[in-house]
């Protein structure tokens, strides 16, 4: 009996679920002779969380081939790893996230130059939290705001196609495999691996997914004047707070800003407003 008999005969009555590591050199697909582009995936280690305070400490990216039409992937084309010391400390949270110490640092210097020539041909950056990783990492290195960005934690329709959480642990857990992060790189590879995969209720890959809902226009929603006894019920449904503008925000896709006006008016008596509109060039990035 061979071992995928094996793992049949154990998941066939949905008592079992067996997860396999993730293989980190496999080809998604072979070249079928369509048109293909080239796509970069991106994550950071760094001192702490706080973007205006916190430095990049680790910059790990991984260059894949895909199709933009089907989201169908290819193969991986190249990785790119490189540490840098920081000007301040790590904070004791981060360093029992990905284990790097200051010791592992010193002396360390990530070049601009490598990392220029290496994002040069992508059309695009993905992460699986922009919002974080594009702002601190734009903060380091500045050409980074030439590109388009996606995010596989908020670009993808996780939540209509009945996953709960956006971790990306769980939902590798989800699709059948595990990997031994947290350090660049290998989330890098993880994450690549999810895009991969079929949603299972559209069906769509799941970088299909991410591309189409990238693709879209934005609109900013700003709660203005919500009370703050409604702010934990704001920040669980996604938004996030403006500390210059004070007001809470949500980032919507043009198709969906009607439905989160109305949630907010429907549930809290809260009028919001559309305060900016933009696209992938803007979108997740502190130029809003």
């Amino acid at each position: 009996m061979s071992i995928q008999d094996l793992i049949n005969q154990l998941e066939k009555d949905g008592e079992y679920r067996v997860l396999k590591k993730l293989d980190l050199n496999q080809t998604y697909n072979e070249d079928d002779g369509s048109d293909k582009k080239i796509a970069i995936f991106l994550d950071t280690e760094t001192t702490g969380t706080d973007v205006d305070h916190d430095q990049i400490i680790e910059l790990g990216m991984v260059a894949f081939e895909y199709n933009s039409d089907s989201g169908k992937i290819y193969r991986i084309l190249s990785e790119f790893n490189e540490l840098e010391e920081p000007t301040i400390d790590i904070s004791e949270e981060a360093s029992k996230v990905h284990g790097i110490s200051m010791e592992m640092l010193k002396g360390k210097k990530i070049n601009d130059d490598d990392v220029m020539k290496f994002i040069s041909k992508a059309g695009i950056i993905l992460a699986h939290n922009a919002t974080f990783d594009r702002q601190i990492t734009e903060k380091r290195f500045p050409f980074f705001s030439d590109k388009y960005w996606g995010c596989s934690m908020r670009d993808v329709s996780w939540k209509e196609n009945g996953h709960k959480t956006r971790v990306l642990e769980f939902l590798a857990y989800k699709y059948g495999y595990f990997f031994e992060g947290h350090r660049a790189t290998i989330d890098c590879l993880a994450a690549i691996h999810l895009l991969s995969k079929k949603l299972p209720e559209s069906g769509l890959l799941v970088l299909n997914d991410l591309i189409n809902n990238a693709r879209q226009n934005s609109n900013r929603i700003a709660a203005i004047g919500a009370p703050f006894s409604i702010k934990n019920k704001l920040k669980a449904h996604g938004y996030k707070w403006n500390p210059k503008a004070k007001y809470w925000f949500f980032d919507a896709r043009k198709d969906n800003t009607e439905l989160e006006l109305q949630w907010l008016h429907d549930n809290y008596d809260v009028e919001g407003q559309i305060v900016a509109s933009f696209n992938a060039s803007k979108r997740h990035s502190t130029r809003i």
